[in-house]
């Protein structure tokens, strides 16, 4: 994705290219979460098993990135769109007790900046279609954890 990159404001363009609104800053890439674009976040355990039931049920694409870094703060980050509706219960507590969290509006998001898995990477790269929904993803994670309290 990013072979061909040199400078941050490269990698930007990159980005623009898949139809994201990126800025450069301290010479990294990033976007302002908002209506259009956000990110829900949770540990590697629950990304894992959510990535792969948004594959299995009804295949869609998640652009998903993390790190290597190795730390119990260590999340998987998905790209988001907008929810389905506003409306929409998230049982927000649930969901916080296990570590997902959706990054609130006007939160800056570091994005990756290599191909290479060092530091922050792409696990699933952004292909510039259209992202799942907030309600999609958070969905999921709830039918992970359900799934696994049944389990218990």
């Amino acid at each position: 994705m990013f072979e061909r990159c040199h400078t941050a404001h490269e990698v930007a363009h990159v980005y623009r290219s898949l139809g994201f609104e990126v800025s450069c800053v301290f010479d990294r890439a990033s976007l302002i979460a908002g209506l259009r674009v956000g990110a829900v976040c949770m540990p590697p355990d629950i990304g894992a098993a959510v990535r792969n039931l948004m594959n299995c049920v009804r295949p869609v694409h998640a652009p998903v990135f993390s790190s290597t870094y190795r730390s119990s703060k260590r999340e998987w980050i998905f790209l988001v769109g907008p929810p389905w509706s506003p409306a929409v219960e998230t049982h927000e507590r649930q969901l916080a007790q296990a570590g997902v969290r959706l990054l609130v509006s006007g939160q800056r998001l570091w994005l990756p900046m290599s191909d290479n898995p060092i530091g922050w990477f792409w696990l699933e790269e952004p292909r510039g279609e259209t992202l799942p929904s907030r309600t999609n993803v958070l969905e999921a994670a709830r039918h992970v954890l359900r799934r696994r309290a049944r389990v218990r």
